[in-house]
């Protein structure tokens, strides 16, 4: 079997972008699917893990393997399932977001293929929790821009999978090549049960502490942009419905819902890992109940219902800055929303959010004063 070569793939990033820049692959991945082509002979049989694939170039390429594909983003998965229908390739893939889901837990796979993740912590989970299903014989490959990979890249595949080298660079990408140790080195433990890698911090005004799991936004510290929000929070008045957009570790509604033991609140992010975290977060210092979303935005939410929305969107995905996935946000935030409802919005002031809020609210206006973030109310959505 050879695998797909990605120029002969038709793909397409999600959420679509008007950029055309903008691709859905990278020249890591065209450099993983070369080396596999000259260098490893597949078949139907295979058994290939792919952690981390972005937009689906690596899958469709080896979707005759029927890979177990692993990402902790529902907008990487959406994009997966998307191209892979677009392009009239195998669709039966199995996606996980931990090993756990894994159907066979005594599988042994032949080739794992890595995207180095943004943050370390990440990386350092999903290394640990795939040293169960690999051996010596196991093939694992790894890719990355040149700026993604460092030293302590290496370190950490050094430490969780055995002697690892690099490739020379092409096209500012570099291949990772790591030859799995004779005794994985893998935890007794389960991040998810015992929480054995959670960093947790104290917002000590408010009394809450937040508990965030590896490679969630801003888990060992509040981020900038989210304390000058913590200004400018809404005024909520008994069983109104409030939204945590983006939600991360839940810090900002947790805090909002300390004041309001009536308030509904409603967290969503794209991170099965945040998610994870805005749930233990909320638990350790509320306790009361809560809806959790793994979802695309606000996907699968009822319309016309909500009074306040709280966002800090982001403005990169996948490294590569774009306005997109906040564009959505707020769109879809006005589609939420009641008649008079309210979206408070967090961003840096170089971000030209204003034409964007005003497409979909019929009052847009600044109501923060600081010198690099900018706090916008957005409220009477156009219907």
């Amino acid at each position: 079997m050879i695998p797909l070569a990605i120029d002969k793939l038709a793909l397409s990033r999600y959420p679509k972008t008007s950029d055309q820049s903008l691709r859905a692959w990278n020249s890591a991945d065209e450099y993983l699917v070369k080396h596999i082509t000259e260098n490893l002979t597949l078949d139907k049989s295979s058994k290939v893990l792919i952690i981390n694939d972005q937009f689906g170039a690596l899958t469709c390429s080896l979707s005759e393997c029927s890979p177990v594909c692993w990402s902790d983003s529902f907008l990487s998965r959406t994009a997966i399932a998307e191209n892979l229908k677009f392009n009239s390739l195998n669709e039966k893939i199995n996606f996980i977001e931990r090993t756990e889901n894994i159907t066979q837990p005594d599988i042994c796979f032949d080739l794992v293929i890595i995207r180095i993740p943004k943050h370390n912590s990440l990386l350092t989970f999903q290394l640990n929790s795939i040293a169960q299903f690999i051996n010596h014989n196991t093939v694992i490959l790894s890719a990355g821009m040149t700026k993604e990979i460092h030293n302590s890249t290496t370190t950490l595949f050094n430490k969780y999978i055995g002697e690892t080298t690099t490739s020379l660079a092409k096209k500012k990408a570099r291949l990772m090549f790591s030859k799995p140790s004779s005794t994985p080195k893998v935890s007794n433990e389960n991040l998810y049960d015992n929480l054995t890698d959670i960093k947790i911090y104290e917002v000590k005004e408010y009394d809450v502490k937040s508990y965030g799991l590896p490679g969630v936004f801003s888990r060992e510290s509040l981020d900038i942009g989210s304390r000058v929000l913590l200004n400018y929070l809404p005024e909520t008045k008994e069983n109104q419905n409030l939204i945590d957009l983006g939600c991360g570790t839940g810090i900002l509604g947790t805090i909002v819902a300390k004041n309001n033991s009536t308030l509904n609140l409603t967290f969503c992010d794209e991170s099965f890992l945040a998610v994870e975290s805005a749930k233990t977060t909320y638990e350790k210092n509320i306790g009361r109940s809560a809806e959790f979303h793994i979802t695309d935005v606000l996907a699968g939410l009822e319309n016309d219902q909500y009074d306040h929305i709280l966002c800090n969107p982001p403005f990169h995905q996948q490294n590569v800055q774009t306005l997109s996935i906040a564009n959505k946000m707020f769109k879809q935030s006005a589609q939420k929303l009641k008649d008079r409802g309210e979206l408070r919005v967090v961003a840096n002031r170089h971000l030209k959010y204003r034409p964007m809020l005003s497409q979909y609210f019929k009052n847009v206006k600044m109501i923060s004063d600081d010198s690099k973030f900018v706090v916008w109310l957005a409220y009477l959505p156009k219907k």
